[in-house]
């Protein structure tokens, strides 16, 4: 296919032309056009991921398309994988027909296999609003999943209605919090068990999420019954909603529950516990707090009733059989990946 745009791995030196470029390039929701804004520091937001790479496509000197993915290892059907999370694709409008996105993604897979780091499958998280992805991923043959995947919001104006007995966490209660993280995912799609090791390399990548993110709450004998990291998102980017219609717009921030985890039977707990999260959220002045769950899990029923669903998304993952809903367990959504 002939092209008059060039690719390359995207450079620190390109990062205002990238912000530039995602302001520039809005996702339309239908009736929502919906802006990213990740100033000061656009590659911010993928430093929590183990492996990430982004590639642009430029015209005469000017930026005209980025895409980003991220490898990891996680378990999908019952089988170990490796897997290339293809993410933050944006083409400015003027540019959408000409198959950019494609040949970025292609790049992307590309410098993973050169580099001798093959994969077993890529996959996609696509908000249901988003139709002009969802039929473009289709288009290029790549099957939706029976999934729904949802990140829930609960707004910091309802503040929590009542003192919650958290307690800061530090290194030296590593093994409480590994066995709780692993004791509330095991089995789920996607979900890799954590050691005292992988947590503590989580926690050394960047400096805005390490212990002094971690909460937690006891129970008999001092043991801890709910265990949360959370990241202030705010740092890293701001989302602008406009309406098409009238053309209001409203800007917001949130702070996410990054990692949690609770003993059995410990829901209520875990809910008490995004509470006071979410006093600390509004003391960061953050707009609301934000949750990845699959609808099957657990915890969802137990949710305030102020919750909403934020996103809703679709799971599409290319080389895999679409399995049939019954053969798929909940899904763990990793915040570092979406």
């Amino acid at each position: 296919m002939a092209v008059s745009f060039s690719i390359r791995e995207a450079t620190a030196a390109d990062n205002e032309a990238l912000l530039e470029l995602e302001r520039s390039s809005p996702l339309d929701l239908g009736e929502i056009e919906l802006s990213m804004d990740r100033s000061p520091n656009y590659f911010a937001s993928l430093s929590l991921q183990d492996d990430a790479r982004v590639m642009v496509a430029e015209e005469g000197g000017r930026l005209v398309g980025v895409c980003a993915a991220a490898w990891h290892q996680a378990p999908l059907l019952g089988k170990p994988r490796a897997l290339l999370y293809i993410q933050k694709g944006r083409t400015r409008p003027e540019f959408q027909q000409r198959r950019i996105s494609s040949v970025l993604i292609w790049a992307l897979m590309e410098s993973w296999r050169v580099r001798g780091k093959p994969f077993d499958s890529a996959y996609w998280l696509i908000s249901a609003d988003n139709r002009v992805s969802l039929t473009a991923v289709q288009r290029g043959g790549i099957p939706l999943w029976p999934k729904e995947l949802h990140l829930i919001d609960l707004h910091t104006e309802a503040g929590p209605q009542s003192e919650v007995p958290a307690v800061r966490l530090g290194p030296e209660r590593a093994q409480e919090v590994v066995a709780l993280l692993n004791r509330t995912h095991a089995g789920k799609e996607l979900f890799a068990p954590y050691t005292e090791e992988r947590l503590q390399a989580r926690l050394t990548r960047t400096p805005e999420y390490g212990w002094q993110n971690w909460w937690g709450i006891e129970g008999r004998a001092g043991r801890l019954v709910a265990v949360a990291g959370l990241l202030d998102l705010g740092r890293w980017w701001r989302m602008t909603r406009r309406v098409k219609a009238s053309g209001e717009e409203t800007t917001s921030s949130a702070a996410a529950v990054f990692d949690f985890g609770y003993a059995e039977g410990g829901e209520r707990q875990m809910v008490d516990l995004l509470c006071h999260l979410l006093g600390v959220a509004a003391s960061w002045r953050r707009d609301h707090l934000s949750i990845h769950l699959d609808p099957e899990d657990g915890l969802y029923s137990f949710l305030p009733a102020a919750a909403r669903v934020g996103a809703d998304f679709r799971f599409f993952a290319a080389g895999i059989a679409v399995p049939s809903a019954h053969e798929m367990r909940p899904f763990y959504l990793d915040p570092a990946y979406l």
